[in-house]
């Protein structure tokens, strides 16, 4: 199984497109190695790619809605702060337990909740807000 990137999910902004582009491909990787031997080091990858992916891509995204006031602003915010909490919940799971099949289920649903709710619906929100105030 893998997710496939369509344009239905593009927020029209360039920066944040590719952004989640990439992170379609580190949830494939991600899915892949989870039937092979060397899952552990792929979990671990995916791991610090996601600690660096929702600093620098959570902070454009708010700095797009800040500039131009978006008026769901507070309720994104939210949704980003929740899912870096659970993202340290993973971690620590991983820390305690390895890489066992529940670790990985539960990775695995917090990055298919974000992927195809979050960026479906909250991020293409504000890239229609955003559409006619910003070139991409």
């Amino acid at each position: 199984m893998t997710l496939q990137w369509t344009e239905d999910l593009a927020v029209g902004n360039a920066i944040i497109d590719n952004q989640h582009r990439e992170l379609f491909e580190i949830f494939n990787r991600f899915l892949q190695a989870c039937h092979l031997p060397q899952g552990n080091d792929q979990l671990n990858e995916l791991f610090g790619f996601l600690d660096r992916y929702v600093v620098l891509h959570f902070c454009e995204e708010e700095q797009l809605m800040e500039k131009y006031s978006y008026p769901d602003l507070s309720s994104h915010r939210k949704q980003h702060q929740e899912f870096t909490r659970r993202l340290g919940e993973l971690h620590t799971e991983l820390a305690k337990q390895g890489p066992t099949v529940p670790v990985l289920i539960h990775t695995n649903k917090a990055l298919l909740y974000w992927l195809s709710s979050h960026i479906k619906q909250v991020d293409v929100a504000l890239g229609k807000f955003l559409a006619p105030l910003v070139e991409s």
